[in-house]
Order: structure tokens, then C-alpha cells, then sequence
């Protein structure tokens, strides 16, 4: 059973309403709204033990946005976040505890201005709203999720593999044969005792690293490895590249990534891979 979770006032959400005209004020809410209702609809009916007062609450948000926009079936399922490790030090999302603006693509649907949270503990993404000036998270079906966006930084659920399991990835190459993938996760361990009631520290966001060639994912951790990948006229002039533009994989950013993705999409182009 998800019981509602309830956060402080979202300022920056705040601030970005007050900032906005009538109008992209209300094509935000109408966002939130489209992507909130079924989420709390088709959610309340995937769980059929959700408590009288959760209930309460989806028919007061449904009807108030029913009435503002006459929405009736532009709706997606989700359930109500229910905090968990809540003595554990430190949180669970990618790049830190906060929302980030972002978009999804959810069943197909592009939904844009939106307040989002990537928990790569457990490899939920998160929707923040507000309703009745209180703010609430809702954890968005994974198997719906398309793609989405956190800040510059982009996401695709895909599956590889014989498994046939979609998992998230961050993607550096957009519609090129070639691209580079991450999987971000994070780790809960123990901790030495010395806090009492917090026995458990979250981990550092950590990265492996996947090159996406020939419709498989090889893995990599530097730039011998990454190297090794190729075939050997290609293997070289990449190391030039490496040398030539000082390129350390480990340490590389998503720009320095994007740019040597685009230098080997156009040794795919000549043949050479």
C-alpha cells in the first residue's frame, strides 16, 4: 500500500508560475494535469488495497482538473511515493537530492515542463506536482516510459539482450548508428553505527559505461578498452584522437563524449569500422 507523501512547498516551481504569462501558465498546469490523472486513476486501480483517504484524494484532483480542462482520457497510471530508507544518510536520486525540469515521453505522448526526480537506487523516475499548495510525488509505470529528460541530459528505457528487460540509460549520440550509453546506479551499505537510527549511507552516483555498435552494447571502462573495441585502422586513429584532443574516458564530460562519438559515427560513414 502507497500512502501520499507530503513535502515542503516546491519554491523554484513556484517561482517559474509567477514568472509566466496566463497563458504558458495554463499549458503548464494542463501538462501536470494530463500526466497526473490517470497516473492517479489507472495507479488507484492497479492497487486495489489503496486506503479511503488516497482516494479522496485522486477524486478531488480529477474533478478539479475535469472541471478547469475537460480532460477525460489523455490519462496514465502511477502510484503515490511512499519514502523508504527514510535513516538512511544521504538520497537516492542522480546529481543531487532536488527536482530538475525535464520532459517524458510516456506511452508515446511527449509531456513537457515538468519537475522530475531519476531515483537510480531503485530506477524509478519521479513526477513532482502540486495540489492544494502542498507538493506530492508520483512514481511514473517504468514499463510506460519511453524516454526522458533531466536537465541537458537524456534517458531511454531500452531493453538488449536476450532478457528482453527494459532498463534506463542515459544516451550521448542522437540518431547515429553509434552511441554511447550509461547506467547510473547507486548503492545502500552499512555504516559504522556511530549515528544511532541512521545505519545505512547511500553511495555515490556511480557509472558503467557502454559503447552501442553493431545493435549490442560492449562495455568499457578507459581508453585501452574503449580502443580495444575496434578494429585496428579504426583502433588507431581513435588513439590519435585521444592523444590529440587529451581524452580521458574516465573523467571525460557529455560534451567531450558527444564530440568523439561524432569523430567515430564518420569512421563508420568511410567504412572503416
Amino acid at each position: 500500500m502507497h500512502n501520499n507523501g507530503k513535502a515542503p512547498k516546491l519554491d523554484k516551481f513556484n517561482q517559474m508560475q509567477q514568472t509566466h504569462g496566463k497563458s504558458q501558465h495554463k499549458s503548464l498546469v494542463r501538462d501536470y494535469f494530463c500526466l497526473i490523472l490517470l497516473l492517479s486513476l489507472a495507479g488507484n486501480a492497479l492497487n486495489a488495497q489503496a486506503d479511503s483517504s488516497q482516494q479522496v484524494l485522486f477524486d478531488q484532483v480529477y474533478s478539479a482538473a475535469e472541471k478547469e480542462y475537460g480532460i477525460h482520457q489523455e490519462l496514465i497510471n502511477g502510484v503515490l511515493f511512499e519514502k523508504e530508507n527514510q535513516d538512511a544518510i544521504g538520497h537516492p536520486y542522480f546529481l543531487d537530492y532536488h527536482s530538475h525540469q525535464g520532459s517524458v515521453i510516456y506511452r508515446g505522448k511527449k509531456y513537457s515542463n515538468l519537475f522530475l526526480q531519476y531515483d537510480i537506487y531503485d530506477q524509478q523516475v519521479l513526477l513532482l506536482y502540486v495540489f492544494d499548495s502542498v507538493e506530492y510525488k508520483l512514481y511514473l509505470h517504468k514499463e510506460f516510459i519511453n524516454e526522458f529528460t533531466i536537465e541537458d541530459k537524456r534517458f531511454v528505457n531500452e531493453s538488449f539482450g536476450v532478457n528482453g528487460y527494459a532498463t534506463i540509460y542515459q544516451v550521448i549520440g542522437e540518431n547515429v548508428p553509434i552511441r554511447i550509453f550509461y547506467y547510473w546506479e547507486k548503492y545502500l551499505t552499512n555504516y559504522d553505527g556511530k549515528m544511532p537510527g541512521k545505519n545505512n549511507i547511500f553511495s555515490s552516483d556511480k557509472k558503467k559505461s557502454f559503447l552501442f555498435l553493431h545493435n549490442k552494447l560492449v562495455s568499457y571502462k578507459g581508453n585501452r578498452s574503449f580502443a580495444n573495441i575496434f578494429p585496428s585502422m579504426s583502433k588507431t586513429a581513435i588513439k590519435e584522437y585521444f592523444r590529440k584532443n587529451k581524452v580521458k574516458i574516465k573523467e571525460a564530460s557529455d560534451l567531450e563524449m558527444e564530440l568523439l562519438i561524432r569523430f567515430i559515427n564518420t569512421l563508420d560513414q568511410k567504412g572503416n569500422l
